[in-house]
């Protein structure tokens, strides 16, 4: 495998290549990823539950791109049986020419690039950038203008279990569609978005709504939204799930403290998970 790495050329994985093809040890194992750090920005190994893996389909290497820190990183991911355990070695490098200096583009290319950089690459959302930059920015327009505000944390129930039954590509359609039906009540800009923080946690903010109304309209909403999802990964199937959702208010904390507003949303996402999911938490 050639690796380009901000533009140099890396043959990391020549003897490697050989190497997989032997039988491995942890010793083994942590070498290669000492030898790979010269190569790439970050180098893991870590040790997976058996239950957990074997996500993949073969034994190749999985490839994904993730956006941090305001640049495309490539990242590798490979899981190896070694001395009778299963390991997962992650190999983490930004890609090559994925930045482009601001003075050299264009008013309509740094306006795209905003919008690319605020977007989740998978579902098409808003993402945690967006979120905890300009987010903030619109609830403090708010607060100044004496309108109030609620948002709403959504997670997938047993999300972890789910994605070691069905596998990575299932639950990336699975997380496109459940941010698909949110969008579809959620998508005005400059009152009602829906922003993906995590895999499968998605948060919804809306002007102008107490915690009682945001929490009657997602009742309403989450009443009608389809429980199952039909995965085109392999054989065509029904996935079946259900969400757990909890709202909080700006007028539930004191001044302009979003953290707060954020951790009084989480914890009662917590407890409606600890009281089995599936339901839309009410508000203290």
């Amino acid at each position: 495998m050639l690796c380009t790495v901000q533009g140099k050329e890396e043959r990391c994985c020549d003897d490697g290549e050989k190497q997989m093809k032997k039988e491995w040890t942890e010793q083994d194992l942590r070498r290669f990823a000492q030898e790979a750090e010269p190569a790439f920005e970050q180098v893991t190994l870590t040790q997976v539950n058996e239950e957990a893996g074997r996500i993949w389909q073969d034994d190749g290497v999985m490839v994904d791109y993730v956006l941090r820190n305001g640049q495309v990183d490539c990242v590798l991911r490979r899981q190896i049986e070694a001395d009778g355990k299963l390991w997962e070695l992650t190999m983490t490098a930004p890609l090559a020419g994925n930045t482009l200096p601001e003075d050299r583009m264009t008013a309509r290319e740094r306006e795209m690039c905003r919008e690319d950089m605020n977007h989740d690459f998978l579902s098409g959302v808003f993402n945690r950038r967006y979120a905890d930059t300009e987010l903030c920015v619109r609830l403090d327009e708010w607060a100044d203008a004496h309108r109030c505000a609620s948002i709403a944390l959504v997670e997938m129930d047993d999300a972890d279990r789910m994605k070691a039954e069905q596998g990575e590509a299932v639950m990336d359609q699975l997380i496109c569609f459940v941010a698909n039906q949110w969008k579809k009540h959620f998508d005005r800009p400059a009152e009602r978005v829906v922003c993906r923080m995590s895999d499968t946690l998605f948060l919804i903010c809306c002007a102008d709504k107490t915690a009682d109304e945001l929490t009657a309209e997602m009742k309403k909403i989450y009443a009608e939204m389809p429980r199952e999802c039909i995965a085109s990964v392999g054989l065509m199937r029904r996935v079946a799930f259900t969400q757990s959702i909890a709202v909080a208010s700006t007028k539930e904390v004191r001044c302009r403290n979003w953290d707060a507003l954020y951790q009084l949303a989480e914890k009662r996402l917590h407890e409606a998970m600890a009281a089995g999911g599936d339901r839309v938490w009410q508000a203290d």
